[in-house]
């Protein structure tokens, strides 16, 4: 099958002229025509771009309060949240791939965080117990005063 090497129009076997656009048809193997194809998008657009960046402040924010346990959890969870929400929006570059990695460790951090404060606190609490149970005061004990 033969096409006109101008304007793309499929051509009839032997002929001399191009039935659309007149022009005359080459001797030589035909050019194959290039397919009339949607542009790629290159890069987000700006909402897109507002999600990312959304997405990393909020893991910036978790992780930074990764070391308090609860609320680093908190934050954590919501920036991981964002980044899938941005993820589902065709959203891509460096800082959503950022955003991913810093609420992971962030979220990691938190949980670690988290049963270490629990642990602390279940400790003080079981040595106030104790003490009162024994019935020494554990503050009058304390060097410092």
């Amino acid at each position: 099958m033969a096409y006109c090497t101008h304007c793309g129009n499929e051509l009839k076997e032997g002929a001399r002229f191009c039935e659309a656009c007149g022009y005359e048809v080459q001797t030589h193997a035909p050019v194959p025509v290039r397919q009339n194809r949607p542009i790629e998008r290159v890069g987000n657009t700006p909402e897109q771009e507002e999600q990312a960046k959304s997405a990393l402040i909020w893991s910036i924010v978790g992780a930074a309060l990764s070391e308090l346990g609860l609320p680093g959890w908190i934050v954590s969870a919501v920036a991981k949240g964002k980044v899938k929400r941005a993820m589902r929006a065709g959203t891509t570059g460096g800082k959503l791939k950022a955003a991913r990695i810093v609420s992971n460790v962030g979220l990691g951090i938190s949980i670690a965080m988290t049963i270490f404060w629990a642990l602390y606190i279940c400790l003080i609490v079981g040595i106030v117990v104790f003490a009162a149970q024994n019935g020494t005061n554990v503050f009058d004990r304390m060097m410092w005063y």
